[in-house]
């Protein structure tokens, strides 16, 4: 993976102060990753060492003023710019920022005071590079999804770094095996998956052909943090009984949201093995991928989906009219949840 990362954190002098801050969480990455070295403020023009400069937080317009009380919010807005460019042009889809910098920070920055006083909000380039659909990370978030990624399955890479279902770690649950579907999965995606019932709740078209579940398994089942469903049996597991993942929700322009999907074989139905599946994908996507919320939604006839959607603690939305069209083509309602990450938390779940 390509990843752009704050080039203070790699041992650059380029702070304000003229100093580096090296990561050793940052530094790890290069064996594994293609690092892109960036820097905002040298980008936009400033010299290393510079006056300490905040973001306004109080003024609704972006201003970036320096402690000396200097205007400099031009060239943080041309550093950013030129930062996105270079991003875009490295493929990188994850950058690793200098937290709570006016221009990296990545949630939590300084108010503009210079008294030391932190408030929610994003630096700069950051939130440029989230409008630009970049997740970003800061290094201490990165430590945190890294430390999670080791206590959860220490023998398998970073989740977080994954590019392919092939490459996320095997989730495990008291009767369920979640891992990535393969070739020899496609019979048994078949037999649910061209059963009328389930793609007409889910909202996707039937399986008529082995052809369209092999297409399913290797082409949108291979996206990252995609899961197939096992049920154990000893040591070992039986057929794919469906599958759960975490994609990309077109309804929101957020890096750090993904939507919950789902869909679960007839003869697997009433036993509650759904609400554990997602139960353990959320707590993978909060823990090791540093989500910010999981959003989840279902057609608003589909009162066995929305009993899944409550008891794993999800927040009622609200109800789109006619949304968009079922396998039938007919305008269906959709009902819409969302949990954020501290609700999760306050869960327990």
């Amino acid at each position: 993976m390509n990843i752009a990362v704050s080039a203070c954190l790699l041992g650059e002098p380029c702070r304000y102060d003229g100093t580096a801050v090296p990561c050793s969480a940052v530094d790890d990455l290069r064996s594994a990753h293609q690092l892109l070295p960036i820097c905002p403020e040298l980008a936009g023009g400033l010299d290393a060492p510079r006056p300490p400069c905040e973001i306004v937080t109080r003024e609704r317009a972006l201003r970036v003023l320096n402690v000396e009380g200097q205007d400099v919010t031009v060239a943080f807005m041309s550093g950013a710019q030129a930062t996105l460019a270079s991003v875009r042009a490295a493929g990188c889809k994850l950058a690793i920022l200098k937290a709570q910098s006016p221009t990296c920070g990545n949630g939590i920055i300084y108010d503009g005071t210079f008294t030391g006083t932190h408030v929610a909000g994003y630096g700069v380039a950051a939130r440029l590079l989230r409008e630009e659909g970049i997740r970003v990370l800061s290094d201490l978030q990165l430590q945190e999804v890294l430390a999670a990624s080791r206590r959860r399955h220490p023998d398998a890479p970073p989740a977080l770094f994954a590019e392919s279902s092939g490459e996320c770690p095997v989730l495990e649950t008291e009767r369920l095996v979640l891992r990535a579907l393969g070739p020899d999965d496609v019979p048994d995606v078949f037999a649910y998956c061209s059963d009328p019932d389930i793609g007409a709740d889910a909202g996707w078209p039937l399986h008529r052909t082995l052809e369209d579940s092999r297409l399913f398994v290797t082409q949108i089942a291979n996206a990252p943090h995609v899961f197939g469903i096992f049920e154990k049996r000893g040591e070992s597991t039986g057929p794919c009984r469906g599958s759960v993942g975490l994609i990309d929700d077109p309804h929101r322009k957020n890096v750090d949201c993904l939507m919950l999907g789902y869909a679960l074989a007839k003869e697997a139905w009433g036993r509650g093995l759904m609400t554990e599946a997602v139960r353990e994908v959320i707590s993978y996507g909060f823990e090791e991928l540093g989500l910010g919320m999981v959003t989840v939604n279902h057609y608003a006839f589909n009162q066995r989906s929305r009993r899944v959607i409550e008891k794993c603690g999800f927040r009622l939305e609200g109800t789109l009219r006619g949304a968009e069209p079922g396998p039938d083509g007919m305008p269906q309602d959709m009902t819409f949840y969302s949990l954020g990450a501290e609700e999760w938390r306050g869960e327990g779940l």
